[in-house]
C-alpha cells in the first residue's frame, strides 16, 4: 500500500482523479488548519474576521480584505505550523492594518515576537 493509500483512496483512479483527490484533501485540511489557528489568534488580538475561505492563490499565502474576509492559500497545510500561524496572524493584523505600515508591523510583533524570523523562511530566505 502506498503511504498516499492511507490518506486517500488512489486504487483504480487516473492522475488526474488523484490529483483531484490531494487537491480536495489539500482543501479540506488548510480549512480545518486555519479555523482552529484563527480563533487562536483572533482573541489575542481582539478581532474577529467575518469570514475564512481557502483558495487556490497563484502568488500568496493569504489575504484580507476590507469586508474583513480572510483568504487562505489552500497549500498552506503544507507549511511548517509556525508558518502557519505567521501567516494567520499577518492576516489577522490586516483587520487591523489594511496595508504594512509601521503600525502593521507593530501589531504582529506584540503577538509573535520573531515574525522576521518567520517570514525569511517562509520567504526561502533562510
Amino acid at each position: 500500500m502506498s503511504p498516499l493509500n492511507e490518506v486517500i483512496s488512489v486504487d483504480g483512479f487516473s492522475e488526474t482523479e488523484i490529483l483531484d483527490e490531494v487537491s480536495k484533501f489539500y482543501f479540506k485540511m488548510s480549512k480545518q488548519v486555519t479555523k482552529e489557528r484563527t480563533e487562536i489568534y483572533q482573541k489575542s488580538l481582539g478581532v474577529t474576521p467575518r469570514s475564512i475561505k481557502i483558495d487556490k492563490m497563484s502568488n500568496r499565502w493569504g489575504s484580507c480584505n476590507t469586508k474583513k474576509e480572510i483568504t487562505y492559500n489552500y497549500l498552506i497545510v503544507t507549511l511548517p505550523m509556525e508558518l502557519i500561524d505567521y501567516i494567520v496572524v499577518h492576516e489577522l493584523c490586516h483587520i487591523y492594518h489594511m496595508n504594512h505600515d509601521r503600525s502593521f508591523w507593530r501589531k504582529i510583533g506584540s503577538i509573535m515576537p520573531d515574525y522576521k524570523k518567520r517570514m525569511k523562511m517562509l520567504n526561502g530566505s533562510e
